[in-house]
Order: C-alpha cells, then structure tokens, then sequence
C-alpha cells in the first residue's frame, strides 16, 4: 500500500502491511460512524506544552467496526494535507469502548490548537476510506500574567482583498505571537468603514478562528467589508489590533456594481428615468461632477435614512444635478445605473470640480418614520439573532453555542 501520510511508530500503533485478500473490510464505508467523546474538547481544556498531549476518544456501539482510527493536530488554518497523523488500530481498546494516542510532537505554547479524529477501513492497495470526522479544540498555556506581554495577532484567513459569494461562509483565523495564553477573548471587529467607526458585526471569541455564515451577517451585494482583531474585547482602547483587511461580496454571475437595498413601492421618490446622453465638450467640461475617495452609498435621498440603491467607486465622475438647501447632500446621475441618486459631499477627500451656485435645491419626501417596538433579544436563537438589528449574537467563552444580547 503507498505510503500516504507521516506515521510515526511505534506510538501511533501502525498496523502491519497485508495482503489484498488478508484485508477484506468487516463493513463498508457509508456505515462508518463519527467518534465520540473527544477529551480534550472544550475552552476549559489548557494543556501543559512542557509535556506530551495524550488524546482519548470513543465510538458508537456498531455492527460495523473500523479497522483503524486516523487523527492529527493543528493551529492556525486547518491544512489540506496534514504533515503527520497518528493511527491506532481499533483492537487497542484501553477500555471498553475506548482509545487513547500520545501525540509525540511538541506542541508550542500559548495556542489555540484542534484535532480531527475518523474511523477508517483498511482495503489493500490505494487509500483508505474514512467516515465522518470529529473534532475537538484545547488550548496550551501558560496563561498571561501581565498585559503589557500582549502582542497584535497575524492574520491568517482571509486573505487581504479576498471575494465571498453572499452565502459563502468565512473563515477568520489568526495567530497569536503572545508567548503566553490570553485569560480572555479575542474580537473580531467587521465594519463598513475602514476607520471603524460603526460595527456590522463584532465577535467576542476565545479562540484563534471563527467560521461565519455569509446569510448571518447578512453580507450585502456588491459591497466592500473592513475587518480587523483586537486582543481583549473589554480591554483599554488602545489594546493591540492586528492590521485592517478587507473582503468583497461579489454575487455569482453578476457584473457590480448593483442595486443593494430596494426600498418598498409605497416609499418610492417618483424620478424619471434617465439615460445618459454624450454632450458636447465644451458643455460637460462647465458641468459641475464630484469624484468620491472610496467607494460610497449612493442613497434615495438626502440623508442616511434613506435607503442604498447605487454605489459611486472610488475616482469616479459623477455629474450633479442637484443637492440639498446647505448643500450638504449632493445629487448625482450615478455612472453605474444611469439613475439619480445621493451621497453625502462631507465626505473627507471629496472632490467637487465646478461652481454649485447655478445647480438647483431639490427637496425630497421624508422617508417613513421607523417603528419603534421593543426587541427580546434572548428569544431568539443564533440564525435568528443575525437578522434583528437590535441584537446581536456573543459566543460563549465557556461552552458551545452562545446568547442573543441587544447590540
């Protein structure tokens, strides 16, 4: 049989080479069973790095029994070919229903580890089928002692500038150069705005990875997103951060820019539809145009109230054809969709080329006045919670899952 991985004998118990015929398994691969019982398992499980891990692990009572069972260890970002795994044949019960493996590689110290664990069947020559795996997480100290130790983490996952569909999901990871295990939590800070000043989601975890759903946030079309790590979510402002990335939710099959937010029919501003026409040069070069420094909302009116329907890029000019009284708001004929719509002339970096004395003062229905109604955030399960804006949902630091608080 090639050889397909690291074993490391004789403490992973490597079974001996057999015959094709000698290797018949005893059931097949659908009936194989995740195992159970992982130890260690949990945010409460801090190992000593000075000494070797020994791990233990169950398995349902079957008709159908693996021939062996196969696992490795990691930090960081989950590898796609593990450098070493650790094998134990099913026949070496230490008890009833139960194996242990002594992983002989050091782990090092202050670390968020994890370790997968599968049944497998021994079949001859080729690989060796496994079923559904499990998996358990731990950490290795010692535990910090001193805040002044602490170091911003390095981001591992996403990669800077990466794209999501909107429903895939994202694998935040990080390392932690600490020399030492954090007593407390990590955060995950995703905004709009690279300078943080408001959260689309904020993760309080004890961990160094966290999986968000794309539908939980929920991500928004055609849109950019700013994150970054902050070391201890109840810390001094000034605690470490790890650098500022970003990701783009860019929608399968659609060319962006598009509409982002839609608002209902009944709260429609009535416009006509207006298509771009090319004028002279000497007319477009008197045009007043604005020109954004990043990327911006381009909204149905003069206000943030107003719902998102166009995005204005970066170094792009925009035509104006209107703005507010104190000219505080702007309106463009948006190059993207060809449609009139907004955006806020404060910006920092706003270029605006042109004399905006002869350009006309639009007035603009009011948006409908939101309905306040109290929110019982603790209702609500984690799928849920993601959809109130009222609420938002912590993970726990003690055990799985987590609570719907009120953001």
């Amino acid at each position: 049989m090639p050889i397909r991985r690291l074993r490391l004998a004789p403490l992973f118990g490597v079974a001996a080479l057999c015959l094709l015929s000698a290797c018949a398994p005893t059931c097949t691969e659908p009936q194989l069973q995740a195992p159970v019982n992982l130890d260690p398992n949990s945010d409460a499980d801090i190992l000593d790095p000075a000494e070797l891990a020994t791990f233990t692990w169950g398995y349902p009572t079957s008709d159908c029994e693996p021939d062996f069972f196969e696992m490795y260890v990691w930090t960081g970002l989950e590898p796609e070919s593990p450098g070493g795994t650790g094998r134990v044949n099913f026949d070496d019960e230490i008890s009833a229903g139960s194996w242990r493996l002594q992983w002989p590689i050091p782990l090092q110290p202050g670390n968020t580890y994890y370790w997968r664990q599968a049944a497998c069947l021994e079949i001859g020559p080729g690989d060796d089928p496994c079923g559904p795996s499990a998996v358990g997480h731990f950490f290795t100290g010692p535990v910090c002692t001193a805040s002044d130790v602490m170091q911003p983490v390095d981001l591992i996952s996403p990669a800077d500038d990466a794209t999501f569909a909107p429903t895939d999901e994202v694998s935040f990871v990080w390392d932690d150069p600490t020399p030492c295990l954090v007593s407390y939590m990590f955060w995950i800070q995703i905004s709009e705005s690279p300078d943080f000043t408001e959260y689309v989601r904020r993760i309080p975890i004890v961990q160094s990875s966290f999986t968000l759903p794309g539908e939980e946030i929920p991500l928004e079309d055609c849109h950019r997103y700013y994150w970054r790590i902050k070391t201890d979510p109840a810390g001094a402002p000034e605690d470490p951060f790890s650098e500022v990335r970003t990701f783009f939710v860019q929608p399968p099959g659609v060319v962006c820019p598009m509409v982002l937010d839609v608002p209902p029919v009944a709260t429609l501003i009535s416009e006509p539809i207006v298509t771009l026409v090319p004028e002279p040069v000497a007319t477009a070069a008197l045009e007043p145009i604005l020109k954004a420094p990043k990327d911006t909302n381009c909204r149905t009116g003069p206000s943030t109230r107003y719902v998102v329907n166009d995005t204005l890029f970066a170094g792009v000019a925009a035509p104006i054809r209107g703005r507010n009284a104190d000219s505080t708001w702007l309106q463009i004929l948006s190059p993207n969709l060809q449609r009139l719509c907004w955006v806020w002339a404060g910006q920092p970096g706003m270029e605006i080329q042109g004399d905006l004395v002869p350009i006309p003062v639009v007035y603009v229905a009011p948006p409908p006045e939101p309905t306040e109604t109290p929110v019982n955030c603790g209702q609500y399960d984690k799928r849920m919670c993601s959809t109130i804006d009222a609420c938002e949902w912590v993970e726990s630091a003690v055990a799985a899952g987590g609570k719907c608080v009120e953001d």
